[in-house]
């Protein structure tokens, strides 16, 4: 009976409303996240605010959190060539013919990050202005600084290095430590 198995889970997998990874062409998430939309299959297309410099000047940008992906729900039997051949899909991500599900908890944990814009939030300690920090990685590890201002994809922060004059350097979040007060 054990090798009936597989093939039950099979069957199961073509049945059920689950949700799949859309791999999308590139920059068109939006179109074909909305075609999927229009068949009336719910999607989920999560997007992050994020800093790029155009010119030398830093400016915000809404990008998707996963480029050239969304998500989407549906049952593979009844939907999945037609999502397989929406315009702006390359293809719904799959293991040969058969679709990969993504788990409810892993769609569950990016809706619980969205926000009331839209854009999913990314957590970590928030560094406000003037805060004092330790460094615990990258080229001056073992420093002590003030925070500047986190920058808006919260993955850097301007820190301004006590011990080098205030010298001004971006740093990785992931290396610094909120002090005390």
């Amino acid at each position: 009976m054990a090798s009936s198995d597989p093939i039950i889970k099979t069957i199961d997998l073509w049945r059920e409303i689950q949700w799949f990874a859309i791999h999308a062409k590139p920059r068109r998430e939006n179109f074909a996240s909305s075609n999927v939309t229009a068949l009336g299959i719910e999607t989920l297309l999560p997007r992050v605010k994020v800093e790029r410099l155009e010119a030398g000047v830093a400016r915000l940008i809404v990008k998707p959190l996963f480029p050239s992906y969304f998500f989407a729900r549906f049952c593979p039997r009844n939907s999945l060539e037609s999502v397989a051949h929406t315009q702006g899909v390359l293809r719904v991500v799959s293991s040969g013919r058969f679709p990969i599900p993504v788990g409810d908890a892993i769609i569950r944990e990016i809706q619980d990050r969205v926000e009331q814009d839209g854009l999913v939030r990314m957590d970590g300690p928030i560094f406000n202005p003037g805060v004092r920090v330790s460094i615990q990685g990258g080229p001056f590890e073992g420093l002590m600084g003030r925070v500047e201002r986190e920058s808006n994809d919260r993955r850097r922060v301007a820190i301004l290095l006590e011990t080098l004059s205030n010298a001004r350097v971006l740093m990785e979040r992931r290396w610094l430590q909120l002090e005390a007060a």
